[in-house]
């Protein structure tokens, strides 16, 4: 008897979903977040970028040259940019975005086309547009504002200054009569988040770090710097606008002194004359955050935006610090040790986490300026230099300063240690509270923090 040979039903059906599964595996390993296909498109980009780069840098190195030399051959930018365009390296947008602001990202990679003389120099007021400086790391520095000479380094806390005549040279007489702001730098966009400060020697729990900047909506930046929500067009804007200056000129500047005022009366309240950050100004304290969480205006943050209005700068904006860029600062000081600090474990002997006598707080009183009385610096960066760090000043002690992180939908966030409560072994400067953005009290401060203008 002949038998039929073929293939079971069975064996069919696991024929077909053997096959199914090998087309899903093929179809994810081509179409896939990380398939071939975008592996390649981001593969063709990153070796745009590399060869747009590489031609910068030799149009650099030539300008450079041609600057030494007795006849000058080297191409213009337009020349190069004509180049790059016809052999579609560059698009038209592109082209115009480095003509506009002379850097273009392509991927990864920022790219600069200043030429060598266009560099900032240290005590030489930047005119012209924003210009960058190099020197142990990389800023940009805003037109209308000077490197103050022996605060030039950037690792160590690069300070500008808008009035040209400051200095800080050893050797040399201080002179500090301008408003003064330090460079923090933001290599990595990607770490440019929110995270636990340390209260005690210990992380604070979860709770202190809330999705919320503004009215329970936060604000978190996604892959290219948008932002996800916001309840109020005006802080929804000013977000945006500062993580993308943030990620495209790869950090900010925070005050170098906590907020000051001309108003020399300290008992006055709420918005005052004047606000200054410079070294020797009356303390800015009793000062609410807002009139409440959806209303901006009556405190600190109406005045930190209006100062760079107030000051006529026209390539910065202004604001209150924000908790992520506080966080940046901190995070840029996390190897600063402090031989202060009163923990028993070594691997917590850092500013970060313990301040003591790093910051004014009561058991260092007598150490920094003890005619005052009151606990609170009225001549912020006078009292103690170790209140320095990074160039910055009272980030540790003095005044608790507002920011505009908000924790749930109905309190704000108020960042660093204060004099009146305990010392720097409680309230380091990482410390992180929350409090009704209404509450006034002569322990509350705030500091501003300046972003370069975007496009």
């Amino acid at each position: 008897m002949r038998k039929n040979k073929g293939i079971t039903l069975i064996a069919l059906v696991i024929t077909i979903i053997v096959l199914l599964i090998l087309a899903g595996v093929s179809i994810a390993m081509l179409l896939g977040e990380n398939g071939i296909l975008n592996q390649a498109q981001k593969a063709k980009v990153e070796t745009r970028g590399a060869t747009v780069e590489e031609e910068c840098n030799l149009w650099k190195m030539n300008q450079k040259m041609d600057a030494e030399a007795t006849e000058g051959t080297a191409q213009t930018l337009q020349e190069l940019l004509d180049s790059l365009e016809k052999r579609n390296l560059i698009t038209a947008e592109e082209r115009a975005t480095i003509e506009t602001t002379k850097k273009i990202t392509i991927g990864e990679r920022t790219i600069n086309f200043y030429k060598e003389e266009e560099q900032a120099k240290v005590g030489v007021k930047v005119t012209g547009g924003n210009k960058p400086y190099t020197n142990k790391g990389t800023a940009i520095i805003p037109e209308g504002f000077t490197i103050v000479p022996g605060c030039e380094d950037v690792s160590e806390g690069l300070v500008i200054s808008d009035n040209e005549k400051d200095t800080e040279e050893a050797g040399k007489p201080q002179i500090a009569e301008g408003n003064q702001f330090v460079w923090v730098p933001v290599e990595n966009f990607n770490e440019f988040k929110r995270e636990l400060g340390y209260y005690n020697g210990a992380l604070q729990s979860g709770e202190f770090v809330s999705d919320a900047m503004s009215n329970g909506k936060y604000y978190e930046p996604k892959g290219d710097g948008d932002i996800v929500d916001a309840e109020g067009t005006t802080t929804e804007k000013e977000a945006q606008d500062m993580y993308k200056s943030v990620k495209e000129n790869k950090g900010f500047y925070i005050g170098r002194y906590e907020s000051g005022t001309t108003d020399t009366n300290t008992s006055n309240t709420g918005i005052r004359e004047k606000m200054v950050c410079k070294k020797g100004a009356t303390i800015y304290n009793n000062i609410k955050w807002g009139t409440s969480m959806s209303n901006e205006t009556g405190g600190a943050v109406e005045v930190s935006r209006g100062f760079a209005t107030q000051e006529n700068y026209t390539s910065v904006k202004s604001t209150l610090c924000y908790g992520v860029q506080w966080d940046a600062a901190i995070r840029w000081m996390k190897d600063i040790k402090n031989p202060n600090a009163v923990v028993e474990d070594v691997s917590k002997k850092y500013y970060i986490i313990d301040s003591t006598k790093m910051g004014w707080y009561k058991d260092n009183h007598s150490e920094g300026n003890p005619t005052l009385t009151t606990g609170i610096d009225i001549e912020p960066g006078e009292n103690n230099k170790s209140n320095k760090v990074k160039n910055i000043y009272d980030m540790a002690g003095n005044v608790r300063e507002w920011t505009m992180e908000a924790n749930g939908t109905d309190k704000r966030v108020s960042r660093g240690g204060y004099y009146f409560n305990d010392a720097g072994g409680g309230l380091p400067a990482s410390y992180r509270e929350y409090i009704i953005p209404s509450y006034l009290e002569i322990s509350f401060g705030f500091r501003t923090a300046l972003y370069l203008n975007v496009e």
